[in-house]
């Protein structure tokens, strides 16, 4: 059964087009997934669906019912409350209404591991249509029927799983790279051949010395027909190089090595611990968080701390931090430490995004550009004053000044919420290429799968702290975790 119809949609930011839609028809029991990196209107195509927003061209046609989950209605109605439970009130009230068509917008930020996992049952249950905006990737591979991308300024329609959708996109970049050097290699021969031609031109009009009148004029003759067909196959070639069908070279990102290598002694350090834990409890009043952990950090490792919200892991991480000057029960090793909150409060707004990065700096500004190039920001956009830039770019110049300040160990509490998955990707790469020891809160579970060597389960049950020496990946299948 139809419930919604989009067509001919066009919406547009001041003169600047957004996206284009050609065609959406949503079914009963669709589940559709809307992905594109940040700002390219993703939640403007849900707006548009709903109704809250009217396209510049194009027209929509819903048959049903909408309920409707926001992201921004976390901040702006319960304030008391925290991310995570103002996020389960309106999930759970969205979900209520049981209305054919359901639409979500980023559900899983601020969500804890469970609470995702029945979020994934309820939308593969849900009896009705969803769409959904979301940057969990295993939510988008475990749920979706369908998938629109928003790329290039054209949203496009894949009636194909989410994996399926990458298999896809992987081939349309290999096609594109196939027909950017095929078109560099023809545009290559045609200029080469038409110089040849040209040059053959060039030295037939040339008289040779030593010649008569009548073997001058002759010559003359004779080049002049040479000439006009060296000419003719000249035009031919110029014509066929303006026909020939461009291809612009695909845009790769450029992998840039990331190690300890300007700090002193850093070598010092390998095979160490870096955090100690020994007989460690921890409580606020009556209530006990965890008691009793004993867990020890390997230098240069890649953790990641699970548990459920309000199970103590920002609390563990500040205990960490303050390891030193506070705690007997925690021994922190690092000579240096970089901590990530979604505060961005080590930003200063009046400064440049290039400023920002090379304070504390322990590389150079070429290596701070291929930082910030590799998370987007390019060129003259690292002038922009912090200030003016979006809450998306802040979070990204945030990781790219922790990690060229030369920390061995580096904290990143929750660094996914609100990324979009190309940003996440380059994350990823940046943790994995790091050199030092990396300490990670997240509840996304691809993340965690593609960075963690060893994991920190906080366990609100039973008040314990569990080290891991295994991946994600690995304990989630042997502890079904």
């Amino acid at each position: 059964m139809l419930l919604s119809k989009m067509q001919n949609i066009e919406i547009s930011v001041g003169i600047d087009l957004l996206f284009k839609l050609e065609k959406l028809e949503i079914f009963e029991y669709d589940i559709i997934g809307v992905t594109g990196k940040n700002g390219i209107g993703k939640t403007t195509l849900l707006n548009i669906l709903s109704g809250f927003l009217e396209p510049d061209l194009g027209y929509v046609k819903n048959l049903c019912e909408i309920s409707y989950f926001r992201q921004f209605n976390l901040y702006e109605e319960n304030k008391n409350l925290s991310g995570g439970e103002t996020a389960k009130f309106f999930l759970s009230e969205a979900l209520n209404k049981t209305a054919p068509l359901l639409l979500l917008d980023e559900p899983t930020s601020n969500l804890d591991l469970s609470s995702i996992k029945l979020l994934e049952k309820q939308i593969l249950n849900y009896k009705g249509a969803v769409v959904l905006i979301s940057h969990d990737r295993k939510l988008l591979e475990n749920t979706c029927t369908r998938i629109v991308n928003i790329e290039n300024k054209k949203a496009a329609v894949y009636d194909c799983s989410y994996k399926e959708f990458l298999e896809i996109k992987e081939k349309e970049a290999e096609r594109a790279e196939f027909l950017y050097e095929s078109y560099n290699k023809e545009r290559k021969r045609l200029i080469e051949s038409i110089r040849e031609s040209q040059s053959k031109v060039k030295s037939a009009k040339k008289t040779p010395t030593r010649m008569g009148n009548s073997e001058a004029r002759l010559h003359k003759r004779e080049t002049g027909e040479r000439m006009s067909k060296v000419e003719g196959s000249v035009q031919a070639l110029k014509t066929r190089l303006e026909k020939l069908e461009a291809h612009d070279k695909p845009r790769k990102q450029r992998k840039i090595g990331i190690e300890l290598k300007n700090m002193p002694d850093s070598k010092h350090y390998k095979g160490r611990y870096i955090i100690e834990c020994e007989n460690l409890s921890v409580g606020f009043g009556d209530k006990i968080l965890f008691e009793n952990a004993d867990f020890r950090i390997i230098t240069g490792s890649k953790t990641v701390i699970i548990g459920d919200n309000g199970s103590g892991k920002t609390t563990l991480i500040k205990k960490i931090l303050n390891a030193n000057n506070d705690f007997e029960n925690i021994k922190l090793n690092a000579k240096k430490v970089a901590y990530y909150t979604q505060g961005l409060d080590i930003l200063d707004s009046s400064k440049t995004i290039l400023e920002n990065v090379m304070l504390e700096n322990a590389f150079t500004e070429l290596e701070a550009r291929n930082i910030l190039g590799r998370l987007d920001i390019r060129e003259d956009n690292v002038y922009k004053k912090v200030k003016n830039i979006s809450g998306g770019e802040k979070v990204k110049v945030c990781f790219a000044k922790i990690f060229t300040q030369g920390a061995d160990l580096i904290i990143l509490d929750e660094p996914t919420n609100y990324l979009d998955i190309t940003t996440m990707r380059v994350l990823e790469d940046i943790i994995n290429e790091y050199d030092g020891t990396v300490l990670t809160v997240s509840h996304d579970r691809s993340f965690a799968e593609n960075i963690s060597d060893c994991v920190l389960e906080i366990n609100a049950k039973n008040k314990k702290i569990k080290y891991y020496d295994a991946g994600y990946s690995e304990i989630i299948n042997i502890y079904n975790i």
